[in-house]
């Protein structure tokens, strides 16, 4: 009796299916335990294989939640893994923060503006920021020479910038030839008596000169129209004045009508019948009745011989001196 018992018990092990954890290994075959890396459920035939990103080191197991996920940081593309050394390392400039992946793609790479170094990285937290005054287009990067010093004329007060227009340009009016700026402090104003309409200008160069025959006296500006012209009357050939004090005054005998003169050369000498006896003046004066003016840039008009005069203002030579008449002189 137990002989037919243990031959029905093998009839029906051939023909049928399997307990859990066990498999047929061909079609007819006796139900065997499932090898590690694998496993089977209850009434099939099969022992399947762990999937990718799994693994099993025992047999005879019963569902596929007992294949154990490889640990976030880590991936198997391998099917029926039977060791955790299967799982491999997310390489330098990834990470993953889940478990169970099977394929090396399923890696998070590190986004543009920071970097790592790290293998097996679980977390984005292992990806570095690139510091402030620099930047990185390069997702992935694993090393922190990926970051880029923002250049001369720019700055960068963030941490992790992953794209060139987070180097902030220095204003207009300023300029900076520092490299991996921080911050706008390093942007230095243009001097008086000059001015930078330019954004990002990395040089002092870029601030120019007021020109001559104007001045300015603020820092930092920005456009031309900062620069004052010298009044009429004076004149100016210093370029980049920063005060009106370069505005020297036309000398005697000579005047100046317009603003803005860049030089000694425009200031005119008065014309014949003229005089200016003051500085920094914008016309000359008619020599008055009685005197005359026979050169140019006279500061002073030669009076009429004495019992002679001129009968109008502005008069060029002697011979318009003419004798006075008497007060008994009767006139036809």
């Amino acid at each position: 009796m137990p002989a037919l018992v243990v031959l029905v018990g093998l009839l029906l092990h051939l023909g049928g299916a399997c307990p859990a954890g066990y498999g047929k290994p061909v079609k007819g075959s006796p139900c065997m335990i499932c090898p590690e890396g694998t496993w089977s459920a209850k009434g099939t035939e099969l022992c399947k294989r762990c999937a990718a990103g799994t693994w099993s080191d025992e047999r005879g197991r019963s569902s596929k939640e007992s294949c154990i996920h490889c640990p976030a940081g880590t991936w198997s593309s391998q099917v029926g893994a039977i060791s955790p050394e299967a799982c491999q390392k997310c390489p330098a400039g990834y990470w993953s923060n889940r478990t169970g992946i099977g394929a090396i793609d399923k890696c998070t790479r590190c986004p543009a503006g920071t970097w790592s170094s790290a293998k097996g990285a679980g977390s984005e937290s292992a990806c570095v920021k690139c510091a402030k005054g620099k930047w990185s287009p390069h997702v992935a990067a694993v090393s922190e020479e990926a970051c880029v010093s923002c250049d001369a004329g720019r700055y960068n007060p963030e941490e992790g910038a992953g794209l060139p227009s987070h180097c902030r340009p220095c204003p207009a009016g300023t300029w900076s030839d520092a490299i991996s700026a921080r911050s706008s402090e390093v942007c230095q104003p243009c001097p008086a008596g000059s001015f930078s309409p330019g954004l990002g200008a990395f040089s002092q160069k870029a601030c120019a000169k007021c020109s001559a025959g104007t001045w300015s006296d603020t820092i930092g500006a920005s456009s031309h129209k900062s620069c004052q012209t010298c009044p009429i009357g004076s004149y100016s050939d210093v370029p980049g004045a920063n005060s009106s004090k370069t505005c020297a005054a036309c000398r005697k005998g000579t005047y100046q009508p317009i603003r803005g003169a860049a030089e000694e050369a425009l200031c005119i000498p008065c014309a014949v019948g003229n005089y200016s006896n003051k500085i920094g003046q914008a016309a000359c004066h008619y020599c008055p009745k009685g005197s005359y003016g026979d050169g140019f840039g006279l500061t002073s008009c030669r009076a009429c011989p004495e019992g002679t005069s001129t009968y109008q203002h502005g008069a060029i030579r002697a011979e318009l001196c003419l004798a006075m008449p008497s007060e008994s002189t009767v006139f036809p």
